[in-house]
């Protein structure tokens, strides 16, 4: 019938309130846009909360029986009314198409040191690309790896050792669900009933995907997860209109800078923006506009964490998001010496693990799991004499994290980076040029240097 998108949502709701209802709804994309939106979707469709409680079926998509879930939408309900089957996480649309979106979800949860939710994504990945439950993922080949997920084998994928993968449906149950489906789709449906299937990723080419697109509605809230500039983009817009939209809905307006402050703090975390944004109105009371002060006073993510996302971002060598987290910084207040203050920290540090890195006794070695590392290396370094250094007194993971970013420069150029702030500070002090520009040149030059030494 209809695919619609993020911002087709009100008009989706609508055609459901005029009694134009599909029989099925497939919602995919970012997760919690998912969850808000199959919400709306189900309040409209059972309007009465009473009736919500009896004609409401829940099932988990990880549990699902699929045959069984196909068997409620072909009966009858017991109680009058329309009656709603809406399956949370369902994996009837997985293919290697959509493997790749689940490893850089897993990636992205085990460096953030989530590591339960990066063995439940991994599992997801490993039941779409159909491996056997006695082939280990590290032990596959380039060949095979392509072969079964449908992109290039990483070079980093030791982290996987430290993640515990759940076991998962077999490839051929999730197939063999597709397939009952489809079948189901092809007959009659009850009048009153109404399928809501909720995924995080699809494979559009299935064809189950373009049977729902023929007979039922489909809603694309997928939100493109990348760097790149357009990818940004997509993500602030997102989490402002949730910010916007929260606010609104509480009676409050967000005022000058207040949306770009929010969103320095938050970064893409959809859960975040909206509860954030909950605690922000709350604060101000019987205040109507929400301004940059409240921000810093309520916002639990302080200054001082926004500064750890610039020093993180530069240390990833991400030059987009570094220069994007300056701009932000500066526009909420924070002086430029500041910056430098924590760049120049953040510099000392990379440099310190760099070198360590360069000893032959204990020896690093780029792609170590981080058992290997912490028991091993992390051990042996200790009984050193740079173990009393205050930059080894973290969390060992954090410290894991700390040797792989250094990986990312090379020893002259940290040692030319410190020697270039102390020029920008100098700028700042004396030059007159404004700040911002003396800081986009001093991290253009530090990215541009490291190229040349990787060249």
């Amino acid at each position: 019938m209809t695919i619609y998108q993020r911002q087709d949502k009100d008009k989706l709701l609508s055609e459901i309130k005029k009694g134009h209802v599909s029989p099925v709804y497939l919602i995919f994309g970012e997760r919690y846009l998912c969850r808000e939106v199959a919400n709306n979707l189900i309040c409209q469709l059972l309007p009465d909360e009473k009736e919500r409680r009896m004609n409401l079926k829940k099932i988990d998509g990880d549990q699902e029986d699929v045959a069984r879930t196909m068997g409620h939408l072909q009966t009858y309900s017991l109680f009058a009314g329309r009656q709603v089957i809406r399956v949370m996480d369902s994996r009837i649309f997985f293919s290697k198409a959509v493997a790749k979106t689940f490893w850089d979800k897993a990636k992205k949860e085990a460096g953030d040191g989530n590591t339960e939710k990066a063995g439940l994504y991994l599992q997801k990945m490993i039941n779409a690309g159909g491996l056997d439950a006695d082939e280990n993922l590290l032990d596959l080949s380039a060949s095979q790896w392509k072969k079964l997920f449908g992109f290039n084998r990483p070079s980093d994928i030791a982290w996987c050792k430290d993640v515990a993968v759940p076991p998962g449906a077999t490839r051929e149950k999730e197939t063999a669900g597709a397939e009952l489906v489809l079948q189901v789709l092809d007959k009659d449906i009850p009048p009153g009933n109404v399928l809501v299937l909720i995924a995080e990723a699809v494979d559009k080419r299935k064809k189950l995907f373009k049977k729902l697109d023929e007979k039922g509605s489909i809603i694309d809230l997928s939100v493109d997860s990348g760097a790149t500039a357009a990818a940004k983009k997509g993500q602030d817009g997102v989490i402002r209109d949730l910010i916007v939209k929260t606010l609104t809905d509480m009676g409050k307006k967000p005022g000058p800078r207040v949306i770009d402050s929010l969103i320095a703090r938050v970064g893409f975390h959809p859960v975040a923006a909206v509860r954030e944004s909950e605690k922000l109105a709350l604060y101000v009371g019987d205040e109507q506009i929400v301004t940059t002060q409240d921000v810093d006073a309520i916002i639990g993510r302080t200054r001082e964490d926004a500064i750890y996302e610039l020093n993180d971002a530069v240390a990833g060598a991400d030059l987009a998001r570094s220069l994007e987290l300056v701009q932000r910084l500066q526009d909420s207040g924070l002086h430029s010496l500041a910056l430098v203050a924590s760049l120049r920290n953040l510099l000392r540090k990379l440099l310190f693990f760099r070198s360590l890195q360069e000893r032959t006794s204990p020896a690093y070695h780029s792609g170590l799991s981080f058992g290997v590392f912490q028991k091993g290396y992390l051990a042996e370094l200790k009984k050193t004499s740079h173990g009393n250094s205050p930059f080894l007194s973290g969390h060992p993971f954090v410290l894991y994290k700390n040797f792989q970013q250094a990986e990312n420069f090379a020893l002259p150029t940290l040692q030319k980076a410190l020697s270039r702030l102390l020029d920008a500070e100098y700028q700042m002090k004396g030059s007159g040029l404004p700040p911002k520009i003396i800081l986009e040149n001093f991290l253009f030059s530090l990215f541009v240097v490291q190229r040349g030494a990787e060249g």
